[in-house]
């Protein structure tokens, strides 16, 4: 073999081990509020590329919308509330929760002053993202703590994301709006209310997490598993920089306002699980009411669709307490 062949042989060998090692992800994040922060957060950090990912964020509003893109093999992990993949689960969609990211219920019922309490919402339209996603789900669940039928009661438009909701709040195409972080307290600073805040409720439903195609967790564990290293650094910055967090929050959110950049921060920053186990509680409370008009959800175990593995093989290896070795955080 000549010195020429032997280097392109040696060029080819590396290249293909570079192209073995890195991973290129589209990632779809569900919502334009705090609620993705870590995903944002991990991406101008440059941490996906510090772990040898190209990762594409792409916004696609509506969990509903997300699965159909997962189960056509598009997308293999989304940054998502999680019911929309329950219930696909429960009809036999191989996906699981292999991480929860916020894991508090923040959204608010936001109406005009002169709607007084929760039961004047009587004949109203409530704006929502799409049909089936976690606003309309805890929406109905809120709904029926009032003794309000959201079947008859009211009516439940599909308007889109926080933005589009909040613009039909204020143009008067909807009576009241299901938003949350910075859109919630724009909605403030033009006069609305909270009506219903939903963290006050006994709901459990499960609220922001990464949700995985189960082939995809056996055949690629290794970049699935620096992906979620990534995130988790990620989650890292917005508890730990605020500064950089509120950079980042300004450009994805695209709100100058530095209070409301502020207020979003403060509510947010707690929220988020230092180490990001799936939640179960939230996945067997919704495979619970799902369970009251699809017979076959109630056969499930919460524990089959969170997938906690990745998370326990991280902490195992000490991951997580050499990531927050220097603050105490957790």
């Amino acid at each position: 073999m000549t010195r020429s062949a032997a280097f392109l042989v040696l060029g080819m060998l590396f290249f293909s081990a570079n192209l073995a090692q890195s991973q290129s992800f589209k990632i779809p994040y569900v919502s334009v509020s705090p609620n993705p922060a870590p995903l944002w957060i991990a991406h101008e950090a440059g941490l996906f590329k510090k772990n040898n990912i190209d990762v594409e964020l792409v916004y696609i509003p509506g969990g509903t919308v997300i699965i159909q893109t997962m189960l056509s093999g598009e997308v293999k992990v989304a940054n998502m509330a999680p019911p929309a993949a329950i219930a696909a689960w429960t009809k036999g969609a191989e996906l699981a929760l292999i991480g929860t990211g916020v894991n508090r219920l923040l959204e608010t019922v936001m109406t005009s002053t002169e709607i007084k309490k929760p039961e004047d919402l009587r004949g109203k339209k409530i704006g929502i993202s799409r049909y089936g996603s976690l606003t309309d789900i805890i929406l109905r669940e809120g709904l029926r703590q009032y003794k309000l039928n959201p079947e008859k009661d009211v009516v439940i438009l599909q308007v889109g994301g926080e933005g589009p909701r909040l613009a039909a709040l204020k143009g008067g195409a909807v009576d009241g709006a299901m938003l949350s972080g910075d859109q919630r307290f724009q909605a403030e600073k033009l006069g609305f209310h909270v009506l219903i805040d939903f963290s006050t409720l006994p709901i459990d439903y499960p609220i922001n997490g990464m949700v995985a195609r189960r082939d995809f967790i056996r055949g690629q564990r290794d970049p699935l598993k620096r992906f979620v290293k990534a995130w988790a650094e990620g989650i890292k910055i917005v508890k730990t920089d605020k500064d950089f967090s509120l950079k980042v929050l300004k450009k994805y959110l695209r709100v100058e306002d530095r209070e409301i950049l502020d207020k979003s921060y403060e509510q947010y920053k707690p929220v988020f699980a230092s180490v990001p186990y799936p939640e179960r509680k939230g996945v067997a409370f919704a495979l619970n009411r799902l369970a009251e008009t699809s017979p076959e959800a109630g056969k499930l175990k919460a524990e089959d669709f969170a997938d906690g593995s990745i998370i326990a093989e991280l902490e195992s290896e000490g991951f997580f307490k050499s990531l927050y070795a220097d603050k105490a955080n957790r």
